[in-house]
């Protein structure tokens, strides 16, 4: 395959696909190409959209170019530094250990179902401020949402508005009672409501369904190679090593963001025109000979793994070490409490499902152990 190829989305919109990793990182971080979606008109990701649900969403940061993505990501940056990541740690492992309580007798349980797809929802609802009786809706939102982006369905139009809906909601319930929670700092911010359901709505999406997927698929991968969950388990500072791993072979999102060309630009050998959309292949730039040694070896002692699966340069997911240090917690709560864990259906019978944007394992059934 040529470094640069004309792909067809599954809503049928033809968008140029940059496979391989040097020309990836590349456009990850030109200037020429722009994530302002509201310039993008009917090329967009949510084009098929109302404008009044479309135009709140494309207010976040992900969405913008500086100095608006500079200002609105500077408003809750603070919340995912490393010394915020590490404060937050208790409350992530508080978290694993009530679900491994709620599921702590020797059988079978789905670590999908069971475990890793409340998990992240819980941890963002504490950081954010939303009930936890209030998690399943948003989660379910989320999870539709990221399921269907590219097709500009019903169920899609539902989910983002009840999203959009319910942040509206908290917001107003949080000027009232404001608490310790990011919403309530923006409550207070010098933001309009559309910028801050839009902030709250992208860290939602961004935080929630691809989560899930990397600490099932990092579950997935040491359940599925046995040597290196033997190596983890001697020495459990190797739990990093495996959850880049697992973000390199299976990363949550196979694409990045939609980037606009602003003027005709020559990627690799191909000549992108001026109004263009790009998009780059993480399974291609994560694997790519010229880059990585062994390349679909799933190795937790792999050195220097850059993968391009949290993205590179100002766009670079704000949740990267919050992310890596929910998997790498929940999967060693997990490991410690039941070392003889195995799955239960035969590898080749567990439920994926391809979509445009993500791979996803749907049910990963394991007997626990005491």
């Amino acid at each position: 395959m040529t470094a640069v190829e004309q792909v067809a989305l599954p809503d049928g919109r033809s968008v140029w696909m940059v496979f391989g990793h040097a020309l990836a990182r590349q456009v990850l971080g030109d200037t020429r190409l722009s994530n302002d979606t509201g310039a993008m008109g009917d090329k967009a990701p949510l084009a098929g959209l109302p404008a009044t649900v479309r135009d709140i969403v494309a207010q976040d940061m992900l969405n913008n170019d500086p100095p608006q993505h500079t200002r609105l990501r500077k408003l809750v940056a603070h919340r995912f530094t490393g010394r915020s990541t590490s404060a937050m740690r208790p409350v992530v492992k508080e978290i694993a250990e009530r679900l491994l309580d709620d599921m702590d007798a020797p059988g079978e349980i789905d670590l999908v179902v069971e475990y890793a797809r409340p998990l992240p929802t819980l941890v963002l609802g504490s950081m954010i401020g939303i009930p936890d009786a209030d998690c399943p809706d948003v989660q379910r939102w989320s999870d539709v949402f990221v399921s269907e982006v590219l097709l500009a369905s019903d169920s899609l139009l539902d989910a983002t508005k009840s999203l959009l809906d319910y942040i509206s909601e908290l917001a107003r319930r949080k000027r009232r009672e404001p608490g310790e929670d990011l919403i309530s700092e923006l409550v207070t911010a010098k933001l309009s409501d559309d910028e801050l359901s839009a902030t709250v709505f992208v860290l939602l999406i961004a935080g929630q369904t691809a989560t899930t997927q990397l600490i099932a698929q990092a579950l997935y991968l040491l359940l599925t190679n046995p040597e290196q969950l033997d190596a983890v388990r001697a020495d459990m500072m190797l739990l990093g090593g495996a959850v880049d791993e697992a973000l390199r072979l299976n990363p949550p999102l196979r694409m990045t963001a939609f980037r606009m060309a602003r003027e005709s630009l020559l990627l690799g050998a191909t000549e992108v025109p001026a109004g263009e959309i790009v998009l780059c292949s993480l399974p291609s730039a994560n694997t790519d000979p010229a880059k990585f040694v062994d390349r679909h070896r799933f190795d937790v002692r792999r050195a220097s793994n850059q993968h391009l699966s949290f993205g590179f340069g100002i766009h670079r997911c704000l949740g990267a070490s919050l992310a890596r240090m929910e998997a790498e917690t929940a999967i060693g709560a997990l490991l410690r409490r039941h070392p003889e864990l195995r799955i239960t259906t035969p590898v080749e019978e567990l439920p994926w499902v391809e979509m445009a944007i993500a791979r996803k394992l749907m049910s990963l059934p394991v007997h626990l152990s005491s």
